[in-house]
């Protein structure tokens, strides 16, 4: 008797915008050598850090702040 087909159908892997802020208004995170920088949506440096989830966490905390004004 055959085995059930290996394919996955999982897709936790796939991006999705779960964030509060509209996909407009995230930063954007770029690595630059060992160091990430946080732009906004208007190319305006937000932070630069060597760590990406602090990086990350900052400036949609940023974003989130400037975007309910």
């Amino acid at each position: 008797m055959p085995r059930a087909s290996r394919k996955s159908t999982d897709n936790g892997n796939t991006q999705l915008n779960e964030g509060d802020l509209p996909r407009s208004e995230q930063p954007t995170i770029v690595e630059h050598g060992k160091k990430f920088a946080a732009y906004d949506k208007n190319g305006k440096l937000i932070i630069l850090g060597y760590d990406r989830k602090i990086v990350q966490d900052y400036a949609n905390a940023q974003s989130k702040i400037r975007f309910e004004r």
